[in-house]
């Protein structure tokens, strides 16, 4: 059965005073899925931006900043998937340094060394970024680490925080 259908069928039952709790918690658990297999969707799309590769994809991003951005992209060739997961952690990360940190200032570094991407944001903020079940820094962790790499954060209280995930080019 659908969502629309137990919602439909709640509606229905309220209208005539029959609880409608148990048809209410069906709905939950299909919206609940539902939810699940969007971000599992979206999770695996390619942001069209990187079309024209990542050094002009995270220019678009940090142009649309509402702060300054320094940005130095080392001219790097990745796969499709590595070079998607190193634009989602840039844009997460500078999304919650924008949002949370009270930042004034964002660097942002791409390179590569001894076969391995590494892809570091530093902030100038309040510092105490966490990885919190849900959050998107442990989404993060979890993308970086499906590609055999490991995500760093150190954001001491007062120090700023610098996001960096490091992983294997091949």
């Amino acid at each position: 059965m659908s969502c629309s259908f137990h919602t439909g069928l709640a509606q229905r039952r309220l209208s005539r005073g029959v609880d409608v709790s148990e048809v209410l918690d069906a709905a939950v658990a299909e919206l609940g899925t539902a939810v699940g297999e969007l971000r599992q969707l979206a999770h695996g799309i390619r942001p069209s931006c990187l079309d024209d590769g990542l050094e002009r994809a995270l220019g678009s991003l940090v142009a649309a900043a509402p702060l300054p951005v320094t940005v130095h992209v080392q001219a790097v060739d990745l796969d499709k998937d590595l070079e998607t997961t190193a634009y989602y952690v840039a844009s997460e990360a500078i999304a919650n340094a924008i949002k949370h940190s009270g930042a004034d200032r964002i660097a942002l570094h791409v390179s590569t060394d001894h076969g391995q991407l590494h892809v570091k944001i530093a902030d100038n903020g309040a510092g105490q970024a966490r990885a919190t079940p849900g959050s998107g820094l442990t989404g993060l962790r979890d993308r970086v680490g499906a590609h055999g790499g490991r995500l760093l954060i150190n954001s001491g209280t007062g120090q700023g925080t610098v996001v960096e995930a490091v992983m294997p080019c091949a």
